[in-house]
């Protein structure tokens, strides 16, 4: 056999090694081309807003009292609260070591023992994922000033610009929707709010009465402390009373969300929210 014919087989296997190599390398080319050619698809996340909580604390989460002052809240700011039942500390509590015929001085107790725990506990482990957030505060006698007297439908808007304000935000922490014979500091500004077409105003001040307050999870968890490092003091009654004595003396005012308005007439009742005597007692006198 010549050498030519004995290469022959070399020849045709080395040609058959290079046609597969082509084709390969032509169809893993024609593959990079196609992956290539598929868009990237982009899937982005909606971020949950919470809603701020509205506690109600009351004695029983089935009462008038309680679905009463719930429509209220619900009515005057439609679809924006979290509404949670809190119950109230029982007068029996081993906390409250009052003489048993001292039922007032039981009520002032279980009264600051609510507070306390929702001040304390409750709001910071709630919102400990942001320490700015917002949590309000009704007791089970709340209603609200009527919508119509300032062209709103509901109190939602003003409220979101009063929660933004960055003195009311980042410095105070903690405000009034309602509070009892205030008395203002004329020397702070005056937050006129845009969105009600300057039909409400908040000031500064002190008083009695905590049915209706907003605050944050910050200062939550350092109110109580505050309170409490001026006590005793001349008024050591009920925590609204000891409010309004640590505001006087550490000269730490707050504002009301609604200062213009007074509801009932002749109540000393001024804000949005006022404590509805026509429909409920008191619970804490």
């Amino acid at each position: 056999m010549s050498k030519s014919h004995a290469n022959r087989p070399c020849i045709s296997i080395g040609l058959l090694g290079l046609l597969i190599s082509i084709v390969y390398l032509a169809a893993n080319h024609r593959l990079i081309l196609h992956v290539k050619s598929i868009p990237t698809v982009q899937i982005q996340s909606k971020s949950v807003v919470m809603k701020p909580r509205a506690y109600i604390i009351t004695a029983d989460c089935y009462s008038t009292r309680f679905n009463a002052t719930k429509q209220n809240v619900e009515r005057a700011f439609p679809n924006f609260f979290e509404v949670v039942c809190f119950l109230a500390i029982p007068l029996n509590d081993s906390r409250i070591s009052f003489h048993s015929s001292a039922i007032l001085f039981r009520k002032w107790a279980s009264n600051l023992l609510a507070f306390v725990e929702l001040w304390t506990y409750e709001i910071p482990k709630h919102c400990a994922q942001n320490e700015l957030q917002w949590s309000f505060i009704f007791e089970d006698d709340v209603n609200f000033y009527d919508l119509s007297k300032v062209s709103l439908k509901n109190y939602i808007s003003p409220l979101q610009e009063m929660m933004s304000h960055p003195d009311v935000h980042l410095k105070d922490g903690f405000f009034y929707l309602g509070i009892c014979e205030p008395k203002y500091n004329n020397d702070t500004q005056m937050i006129v709010l845009k969105d009600t077409n300057n039909s409400v105003i908040s000031k500064r001040n002190y008083g009695y009465c905590l049915h209706a307050t907003a605050i944050t999870a910050k200062r939550s968890r350092i109110f109580w402390g505050e309170i409490a490092s001026y006590r005793p003091n001349a008024n050591e009654k009920s925590l609204d009373y000891q409010l309004r004595e640590f505001s006087m003396r550490s000269k730490s005012y707050f504002y009301t969300f609604g200062s213009n308005l007074h509801y009932p007439p002749g109540t000393g009742h001024f804000g949005v929210a006022f404590q509805d005597r026509g429909k409920f007692w008191s619970t804490v006198t």
